[in-house]
C-alpha cells in the first residue's frame, strides 16, 4: 500500500485537502530582477480538493507568490491578487495555510522533486543567446536555493484581515 502525505485546512464552509503529489504543485511565472524590483518572484500553484457537508465539492487550485531577495538569502511569502490560498479565510484558517506553505517549502520532499525536476530540465534546455543563458542561470540559483530552505529564511507577508 502506498500512503500518500495530506495537509488539510478547516475552513468555515469546507475542508481544503493537499494531497502531496508532485501533479498537484505547479510552479510558474517566474519574474526575473530588474531595476524596479529588486527581487525574483514566482507563483506555486496548489491543487486542492475541497469537502463540503462531507461530500466532494470540487477541486481548486489556490496561489502563494515567493519572494527570493537579491542576495538568494530570504524568501518572503506573498498573497496574490487572484486565487490565493489565504483568500476568504479568518486568522485561524490563515495560520493553517501558512502552516502548509511553511510545510510546502521547508520539510515536503515532494516539493524539492518537482524543484529538481525543473532544475534538470533546465540544465538540459539548448540556449540560444547570452540573454537565454543569463536568465535561465538566475532560474537555476533561485531553484537551488528552494531545496535548502530553512525556518529562519522566510517571511510571511499575509494581509491579516478579518472577513468573519
Amino acid at each position: 500500500m502506498n500512503m500518500l502525505e495530506s495537509k488539510v485546512i478547516q475552513t468555515r464552509f469546507e475542508k481544503e485537502i493537499f494531497i502531496e503529489e508532485k501533479s498537484n504543485i505547479s510552479i510558474s511565472e517566474f519574474r526575473f530582477l530588474d531595476k524596479n524590483a529588486p527581487f525574483y518572484e514566482f507563483m506555486i500553484g496548489l491543487d486542492l480538493i475541497r469537502i463540503r457537508d462531507n461530500e466532494y465539492y470540487g477541486n481548486k487550485t489556490s496561489y502563494v507568490i515567493i519572494r527570493v531577495s537579491e542576495d538568494l538569502q530570504s524568501l518572503f511569502v506573498l498573497e496574490p491578487d487572484l486565487q490565493s490560498i489565504f483568500a476568504i479565510k479568518n486568522k485561524q484558517e490563515i495560520e493553517a495555510a501558512i502552516e502548509l506553505i511553511h510545510y510546502l517549502l521547508v520539510d515536503s520532499q515532494t516539493f524539492k522533486q518537482v524543484v529538481s525536476e525543473m532544475i534538470s530540465t533546465l540544465k538540459r534546455k539548448n540556449l540560444i543567446n547570452g540573454f537565454e543563458v543569463k536568465e535561465a542561470n538566475v532560474k537555476l540559483a533561485v531553484l537551488e536555493r528552494l531545496l535548502n530552505v530553512s525556518n529562519e529564511d522566510i517571511e510571511f507577508m499575509i494581509r491579516m484581515e478579518n472577513i468573519a
